[in-house]
């Protein structure tokens, strides 16, 4: 008998301990996410790069029902290396960059810009790269980022697992304030990006081009293209919107080295188009290396200017009149 009450006290202790450390856990998780809240950005925060995704927001709810409105989505590749500028001026309709970066992931960029997109207006614009394809998932710590960097509430609640990263960025950030610390890449920062959502701050560089000797293609399932292809048509084609598939631009080398698994993957992307015609050959995006900046799908002034005339001609040709 004595023994069973000593071992009924043990176990009341161990739950009241466990108690205790949930609470404390709980009460710190609280403590962090308040100061995530109440705590201003640090001037290295605010000009992160992937604060950017604000602006994007902000930008295509600022335009939404302009007549004639095209948005392109895809990841870095898009921001670095097409001009929307260029494209509004020479299609003569308003062109938006949606380009950011590929870990977010094509379904939660939809899922980010599609309260502001407009089925009766706009034109979407897809130009996945590979890498958008393969690393697409409802969580990643760029995503979390994201979340982060707009004190999106919301967002974290839908992605608790974010919480982690949350709170590291809230410390990190508490550091930046304390140090006074305001340096940022001069390339991928936020203030390098134009009103229309094209990346501009490396036009200035002169760099060798990279090596892509070693470079393969990302492992991007089928399974996984299908799921990404389903939600895209689920989302936007099933609402009305009207969406044109190019194939992003991607070394030489690397589409002569994976032509075959290139040319599979883009049968399966153009379930992307709405209409019947193809929008553009994959030739088309396979270019020299020297034309890159620091990366696959990264051009430099040279490539954006050439690949941007491509992404012209395939709209002017694709486009609903």
């Amino acid at each position: 008998m004595a023994a069973t009450l000593t071992l009924d006290r043990a176990e009341q202790s161990a739950r009241q301990q466990l108690s205790a450390l949930v609470a404390c856990i709980g009460g710190l998780i609280a403590l962090a996410l308040g100061a995530w809240l109440a705590m201003p950005l640090s001037p290295v925060s605010q000009e992160r790069y992937l604060a950017a995704a604000q602006d994007h927001v902000a930008m295509l709810a600022d335009s939404k029902g302009e007549k004639g409105r095209i948005v392109l989505l895809g990841g870095s590749g898009t921001a670095f290396s097409i001009s929307s500028e260029d494209l509004t001026r020479d299609l003569g309709r308003p062109v938006y960059n949606g380009g950011i970066q590929a870990t977010i992931g094509l379904r939660n960029l939809i899922d980010l810009y599609r309260p502001h997109l407009d089925p009766q207006n706009d034109t979407i614009v897809l130009l996945p790269e590979p890498e958008m394809l393969a690393l697409d998932a409802r969580y990643s710590q760029t995503w979390c980022d994201v979340l982060f960097l707009s004190k999106d509430v919301s967002g974290l609640v839908q992605r608790p697992r974010c919480v982690p990263q949350v709170m590291l960025r809230t410390w990190q950030d508490a550091r930046h304030h304390a140090s006074g610390a305001r340096d940022v890449d001069p390339v991928y920062r936020r203030s390098g990006f134009n009103a229309r959502g094209d990346l501009t701050s490396h036009l200035g560089y002169d760099k060798p081009a990279p090596d892509f000797s070693e470079y393969t293609l990302p492992n991007a399932s089928p399974a996984k293209i299908e799921t990404v292809v389903d939600y895209a048509r689920q989302q936007l084609a099933a609402e009305g919107f009207t969406m044109i598939y190019i194939p992003a631009p991607m070394p030489r080398r690397a589409c002569t080295a994976s032509r075959e698994a290139l040319d599979a993957m883009t049968r399966r992307l153009e379930r992307l188009n709405t209409g019947e015609r193809r929008a553009h050959e994959l030739t088309q995006s396979c270019l020299p290396h020297d034309m890159f900046f620091d990366g696959a799908g990264h051009l430099n002034r040279e490539g954006r200017s050439i690949w941007t005339q491509r992404v012209r001609a395939a709209l002017a040709q694709s486009l609903p009149s």
